[in-house]
């Protein structure tokens, strides 16, 4: 069917501009891999001053962003996967050092503490008592050596001895020998 020419421009006219729209649709959309790095970029630049908060918030945009590529990941170029995984990187790294950071913070904070603490439990020990304490100990030591009877002991030890028939012990004792030797 034949068109009017008026028909036929503004059908032009509408196609042009749908093409118009999809290019600029086209051209604006950024890919996952640029949209990663500059996320990344922007973390590296703003980390430092981050609050507990921020990191949050950056973790579920980062979360979000490995999802998407993990979707998506086999229809990426060589070069995409690899300017993908260079900016995870380049996040993990940023991340670990940030945690490294805090705990390090940690450390010096309790490692601040210890001479305070140590120089309470030294103010806090009481030398009159604890010297009594060491005198009473010394007292009980002397006194367990004073209490213990080596004659007494040595009667004992060789009672017992004087009491074992050695001749049958060392016949059992070679029995055992032989046997253990296959004999």
């Amino acid at each position: 069917m034949y068109k009017k020419p008026k028909d036929m421009k503004k059908t032009t006219l509408a196609t042009l501009f749908a093409a118009l729209v999809i290019s600029v649709g086209c051209a604006t959309t950024v890919s996952l891999p640029d949209r990663l790095d500059k996320f990344v970029e922007k973390t590296e630049k703003e980390y430092k001053n981050y609050t507990e908060e921020d990191w949050e918030k950056s973790r579920a945009e980062y979360d979000a962003l490995v999802a998407e590529m993990k979707e998506n990941y086999d229809s990426y170029t060589t070069s995409e996967k690899v300017r993908t995984m260079q900016a995870i990187g380049r996040y993990s790294t940023l991340v670990l050092g940030s945690e490294i950071s805090n705990a390090s913070d940690a450390v010096g904070d309790v490692l601040q503490q210890i001479p305070e603490t140590i120089n309470g439990i030294i103010n806090d020990i009481d030398t009159a008592s604890l010297r009594k304490s060491v005198e009473g100990i010394k007292n009980g030591i002397e006194g367990l050596v004073e209490s213990i009877d080596t004659a007494k002991i040595r009667k004992s030890i060789e009672s017992i001895t004087e009491n074992i028939d050695t001749a049958k012990l060392r016949e059992k004792i070679e029995a055992i020998v032989k046997i253990l030797e296959g004999e």
